[in-house]
C-alpha cells in the first residue's frame, strides 16, 4: 500500500499531514490511554482527517463519558463537514449511558468512516455501519484490524463465546515454586512485579483464587494502581466446603463485591453466614470442587469479561487441565527455593507424556525490576 506525500498545514494543534494508515495507528495509540479506565467498555480511539490533515482526535475515557468519536468531533479545530473519521471499533448505534455515536457522526456531516474492526457486541453487530451507510456515509473496515482486536482481546472473546478471557498469573522462584514447604509465600517476587500485577488487575473484571490461598494469605484482592476510587474487580473464591472465614478481609471489606463458588453439599449454615454479610454464593452441580467451566459460564452471564486466576497450585492446574487459560503472566524471582516439599506452580495430575505437551505461545520475556516476567498465550 502506498500513499502520496501530503502538505503540512501551517498552524499547530491537531493539524498534521497523515496517511490513512497513520491516522488509524494514531487512533490505536489514543485508545490505549483508556487502559484500566474503561472496563467493561472496550478501549477506543478516533481521529478525524480533512484535506489530509488531522483536525480532531479523542479517546473513550470511561463508562458514562463520551465515546471516542464524539470526543473527537467536539475537539475538531475546523468544520468536520466531509471529513474522514478513523476509529478503532465500529461506531455504536444504540442507547447506553450515552447516545448512539452514529447520530453525532451523521449530524456532523462526516463523509467517510473507516473503522479498524466490526464490533461483535450484539447491540452493535454491524448496525452502526448500516446506519451510516443508510445516511449516505461511506464506510470501510480496516486497516490495523488485528491490532484492534488484540487491544480488546477480553471484550471480543466474551462477546463471541460468552466466557471471560482467563489470565493465569503466578509468582515463583527459578525452580517454579510458589511457596515454601511450610506454606510461606509472601513475598517471592519483588515490588516491580507486584506493581505490574496491580496494573493487570486495573483492567480485569474479576480476580479468582482458591480457599487455600484465601485462608493462608488473607488477601484483599483489590486494585491499588492509579485512581484509588476506580471500579474494583470482582473478588471470586472457589471454596468447596465454604471454609472462608467471615472475619477475613475478603468478607469484611466490600462483601457485596465477593462471589463464592461451593460444592452442592457445602453446609447451609455457612452459606447463610456469608449471604447474611452480602456475599453471593453459587452452588455447583457436583459434590466435588466447582468445575472451572461452570464457574466461567456463571461469571460470563454476570457480564464479567476477564478473570485473573491468582492461585493456588490446585486451582492453576484445574484451569490449565480444562484448557481454559487464554493468557499467562509468569513472574520469576532470581533465586531457588528447592526442597521436595515446596509447592510447585501446578498441582493436579500432571502431564502423562511429553508428547501431549501444549507449549505456550511466547509474547515476551522481560526484566521486571529484580525479576523477569514471561508473557504468553495458550495455543487453543
Amino acid at each position: 500500500m502506498s500513499f502520496s506525500v501530503l502538505k503540512v498545514y501551517p498552524k499547530g494543534g491537531f493539524f498534521m499531514a497523515v496517511s490513512s494508515e497513520q491516522a488509524m495507528k494514531r487512533a490505536l495509540a489514543l485508545a490505549r490511554k483508556g487502559y484500566g479506565r474503561v472496563y467493561p467498555n472496550p478501549m477506543v480511539g478516533a481521529v478525524i482527517v480533512k484535506d489530509g490533515m488531522v483536525i480532531g482526535e479523542g479517546w473513550h475515557r470511561g463508562p458514562g463519558y463520551p465515546h471516542a468519536e464524539v470526543e473527537a468531533l467536539r475537539r475538531c479545530k475546523v468544520d468536520p463537514q466531509g471529513a474522514t473519521l478513523y476509529v478503532t471499533l465500529e461506531p455504536c448505534n444504540h442507547f447506553g449511558r450515552t447516545p448512539p455515536c452514529t447520530e453525532a457522526i451523521i449530524k456532523a456531516g462526516i463523509g467517510k468512516v473507516c473503522y479498524a474492526v466490526a464490533d461483535p457486541n450484539p447491540h452493535v453487530a454491524g448496525g452502526g455501519a448500516r446506519k451510516l451507510a443508510e445516511a449516505g456515509i461511506t464506510t470501510a473496515e480496516g486497516p490495523w484490524k488485528d491490532e484492534a482486536v488484540a487491544l480488546n482481546r477480553a471484550y471480543f472473546h466474551h462477546c463471541r463465546t460468552g466466557l471471560p478471557w482467563v489470565i493465569l498469573k503466578a509468582g515463583m522462584s527459578l525452580d517454579g515454586k510458589i511457596a515454601l514447604a511450610n506454606g510461606e509465600s509472601q513475598w517471592i517476587t519483588g515490588a516491580k512485579s507486584r506493581e505490574k500485577v496491580q496494573q493487570l488487575r486495573a483492567h480485569a473484571g474479576a480476580i479468582l483464587i482458591g480457599s487455600g490461598t484465601a485462608a493462608k494469605d488473607n488477601p484483599r484482592l483489590t486494585c491499588r494502581w492509579g485512581n484509588p476510587e476506580r471500579r474494583q474487580p470482582l473478588k471470586v473464591v472457589l471454596d468447596s466446603q465454604l471454609s472462608l472465614n467471615v472475619e477475613s478481609r475478603l468478607v469484611r471489606e466490600s462483601p457485596d463485591n465477593l462471589v463464592v463458588f461451593c460444592s452442592v453439599n457445602a453446609p447451609i449454615d455457612k452459606e447463610n453466614a456469608l449471604t447474611g454479610r452480602g456475599v453471593r454464593v453459587f452452588r455447583a452441580k457436583t459434590s466435588e470442587r466447582p468445575e472451572p467451566r461452570e464457574v466461567l459460564e456463571t461469571l460470563g452471564h454476570m457480564g464479567v469479561q476477564s478473570v485473573i486466576v491468582e492461585g493456588g497450585h490446585q486451582v492453576f492446574a484445574a484451569f490449565v487441565e480444562a484448557g481454559l487459560v487464554n493468557e499467562y503472566y509468569l513472574f520469576y524471582a532470581p533465586f531457588w527455593i528447592g526442597g521436595d516439599g515446596a509447592i510447585g506452580v501446578l498441582g493436579g495430575k500432571g502431564l502423562p507424556a511429553l508428547a501431549e505437551k501444549k507449549p505456550i505461545k511466547l509474547e515476551s520475556v522481560r526484566r521486571c525490576g529484580e525479576d523477569f516476567v514471561v508473557h504468553g498465550y495458550a495455543n487453543l
